[in-house]
């Protein structure tokens, strides 16, 4: 069982963490413990394709990690040969290792997850954003920080911390600046990354845009085990997304990319905050639907309560997700004829709709989009669910980490 989060404030702050024992290894073990850290439990024929060194270095470097307690050996069937009977072992990194923190901060909450160096969830806690994350940034970043330290409070064992990454519902440049002023002009006087280093003192902090960070961790924790490539869509309060390619997430030169929200469905519509006209967000996004529930004379606060309702045999709430499937799906589908994706993760709070959202969605896409795509193309409901983001977070914090020591 995972704690639940404590009443009241945090108590004494905690600072950074230890030096990460990774930082002293020698070159070969270094690149097995770096391999390790981003894919997680793998066997080692894994570690001696994917690292390119030997079968006997790999086999040396794996000896000396589990002697001096950075790695263990896990017992497990061989997915490769499964008629044999034969049990491979993967192996994984530990606890000692170190331990990232992952934040997702939304419009509507915030949500923390600790994550040690062997993938393995150690705390997750969730809250409600306090403020209006729109438009008045500061307080919700102060609230994510505290929240921050009362994760660590409670994960008593972490010692050692790679970092602490944070996802963030405004598109950012490739430096971690607000990308665009006309969607959220609050957004465009905080830099994020400095805010967030000044309230954690000692950490090392990063910070990505949480669509991205949700492709990110659908494809390290969910649906990317023995997958190149994954798409994923956030649909909640905004539309976003994210895209890996050959197992990395993808940025752009500039920095914002899937920016599927605003995609233009109707190029003489609605005029949205991004300065356009017609955007997908504009007739999709949580805003709208609620709208639309309004209108149906509906009492409905938040995109969960719309989902529960239609999943209850709620007529008209069922009628509101069905048509929202139906645009989604157009807009995927024209993204499916640009970039051929092999697997399309649906997250964010609709996507607990399940089938009421995927099979009016799918039907669009398969109108839209050439049969040669789609019939090579798989769309999930996110494994994760409103963790993705949160874990995709943890995975950054690995991967930064891997890249300075390199």
């Amino acid at each position: 069982m995972l704690p639940v989060r404590p009443k009241g404030r945090p108590g004494a702050r905690i600072e950074g963490g230890t030096p990460a024992e990774l930082g002293r290894l020698g070159k070969s073990d270094r690149i097995v413990a770096q391999c390790l850290l981003r894919r997680g439990p793998v066997a080692q024929a894994v570690l001696v394709a994917a690292t390119g060194l030997s079968r006997p270095t790999v086999t040396a470097a794996l000896a000396r990690l589990t002697g001096c307690g950075l790695a263990e050996m896990m017992p497990g069937q061989d997915d490769a040969a499964p008629a044999t009977g034969r049990r491979a072992h993967r192996y994984r990194l530990t606890a000692r290792a170190g331990h990232a923190v992952g934040v997702d901060i939304g419009r509507r909450h915030i949500n923390i997850v600790i994550m040690d160096a062997g993938h393995r969830q150690i705390i997750r806690l969730d809250s409600k954003v306090s403020a209006d994350a729109d438009q008045d940034p500061w307080p919700v970043l102060k609230q994510a920080a505290d929240q921050v330290q009362v994760a660590l409070e409670q994960a008593a064992d972490v010692s050692s911390v790679l970092g602490i990454a944070f996802g963030l519902p405004v598109p950012l440049t490739r430096d971690g600046l607000v990308a665009s002023g006309t969607l959220l002009p609050a957004w465009m006087q905080v830099n994020p990354r400095r805010e967030l280093a000044a309230l954690l003192p000692g950490f090392a902090v990063h910070v990505g845009n949480e669509a991205a960070l949700g492709a990110l961790g659908e494809y390290t924790f969910g649906w990317g085990e023995g997958k190149r490539d994954l798409t994923y869509v956030k649909l909640g309060t905004g539309i976003g997304g994210g895209m890996v390619l050959g197992g990395r997430l993808h940025r752009s030169s500039g920095g914002p990319t899937m920016e599927i929200g605003h995609i233009t469905v109707d190029y003489q519509g609605r005029r949205c905050p991004c300065g356009n006209r017609g955007c997908l967000e504009r007739y999709v996004g949580g805003r709208e639907l609620l709208a639309s529930a309004r209108k149906d004379d509906l009492e409905i606060e938040d995109i969960p309560s719309l989902v529960w309702r239609a999943r209850s045999g709620d007529a008209a709430c069922r009628r509101i997700i069905h048509e929202a499937a139906s645009l989604i799906g157009v807009a995927i589908g024209t993204l499916a004829n640009l970039s051929g994706p092999e697997l399309i993760v649906l997250g964010g709070s609709l996507s607990a709709a399940g089938d009421l959202l995927s099979q009016p969605l799918r039907a669009a896409v398969d109108q839209t989009a050439f049969a040669a795509v789609t019939s090579s193309m798989s769309i999930e409901i996110a494994r994760l669910s409103q963790w993705a983001s949160a874990c995709g977070a943890t995975a950054l914090v690995f991967d930064h980490f891997t890249e300075s020591q390199s």
